[in-house]
Formats: C-alpha cells, structure tokens, sequence
C-alpha cells in the first residue's frame, strides 16, 4: 500500500512524444511559449511515485520533467539531433528545504564562510560562486552568482544565467549577498571543488551510475 501524499502527475501519452509530434506538425523548433503551454495543457493521470517508476520502466526512459520542461526538452532535441539548436537555459533543481540533510548543507555551508572568503583571496573570482536567493518581483528562486567578491561582511556577485523561476531577471546584474542569506558556495579550482554542499547533497542522492555524468556537468573531477 502507497501513501497517497506520494502521488505525482505523470504524462500519458509522455510528454517528450507529445512536443516531438508538435514540432513534426510545425516543421520548426517550438518557442518557449509554446512548449509551456503545450506541457499546461497535456494530459496527466495521477501515480504513486513507486507506479512512476514502473512506467518510466516500461517506456525504457524517464519522460520530461515539468518543471524543467523547456531545458530537458532542449536535451532531448540534442539526443534526437534535432536542429536549429535552442539554447536550454538553466536547469532548475527541486529539493524539500525541510529535509535535514538540505539544511545540514546550508549549515555547513554559512558555517565556513571563512574558508570562502580566504578562498577568494587565492583564485580567479570567476570560479568562486556563491548561491542564494532572489526575487524578481513576481517569483523567487535559488540562484548561483559567479564573480564573487569580499565586500565587509557580505559578498557581491554576478547572475550568469537566469532560471525560469526568476525569468524577469537579467544576466549580469549584480547582487549584494548578506551571511545569513548564503545558501551554499563553492569554488572550482581546476576541476577540485571546494563547497558546494547542495551540490554534493544532490550527486549523493543520483544512482551511483549517474554520477559521472553529474560531475562531467559541474566539472569536477575531485572533491576536496
């Protein structure tokens, strides 16, 4: 028996077979616009998480995430060499903040801002990133800066790429990030990260043969 708080709604047909027979009867890429409303306006049956699984089975592959729609639609056009390419923008990542191994991260995270700040004196600024919150307005999303720089006790940073969740948002703004809103940091020095304990939090919870990739993605090669 499966708790009904597990229930998730999944697309039937998949929701990557139903954009790829809407850009065949198009003849070109969809727009954004365009894959949102689709994916708003498909059909979905509710299943337990456990069903989800059995079916992704089945299928032999693990449909679109919704919320990710228009990034893992952009990678499947990849996979299927579908072209023009459309650039995918960024993915978002979807965690339960009250997971104590999520907030065990952010502790951890605020707890060695030292060691970042002593970090940024040694490396390029481009590869010390830091992650917090932003609003634009309208919506609110966890948000990597890069560029950052000590300034008294916060930190300034630049956005580099702007999530859908904060779409209003514009690349290269410049933000000032007090200590106690720090989600997480991190610094890649030549492929050794430093931090970025959200995304070690998220390589755990990949299957082991999953986690290659994730590291090819976010460059790393050793976890200091």
């Amino acid at each position: 028996m499966h708790d009904e708080a597990e229930l998730i709604p999944v697309f039937v047909p998949a929701l990557g077979a139903i954009l790829v027979a809407a850009e065949d009867k198009k003849s070109e890429p969809l727009t954004r616009q365009e894959v949102l409303s689709i994916r708003d306006n498909a059909a979905c049956i509710m299943m337990t998480s456990f069903d989800a699984k059995k079916l992704a089975q089945s299928r032999g592959y693990d449909d679109i995430d919704p919320e990710n729609c228009w990034y893992d639609w952009q990678m499947l056009r990849r996979e299927l060499d579908r072209r023009p390419d459309r650039d995918p923008g960024a993915r978002v990542d979807m965690v339960r903040s009250s997971d104590p191994a999520y907030r065990d991260c952010v502790a951890n995270a605020r707890a060695t801002l030292d060691d970042f700040r002593s970090l940024i004196r040694r490396h390029d600024s481009h590869s010390c990133l830091i992650k917090t919150k932003l609003n634009d307005g309208q919506s609110s999303g966890f948000v990597w800066l890069f560029n950052t720089i000590v300034a008294g006790d916060s930190f300034t940073a630049e956005l580099f790429e702007v999530p859908p969740s904060v779409s209003l948002l514009k690349v290269g703004q410049v933000f000032e990030v007090a200590e106690f809103d720090v989600i997480d940091w991190m610094v890649n020095d030549d492929g050794t990260l430093y931090g970025g304990y959200s995304l070690r939090y998220h390589r755990a919870n990949l299957p082991p043969d999953e986690r290659g990739a994730f590291d090819e993605y976010v460059g790393v090669t050793k976890y200091s």
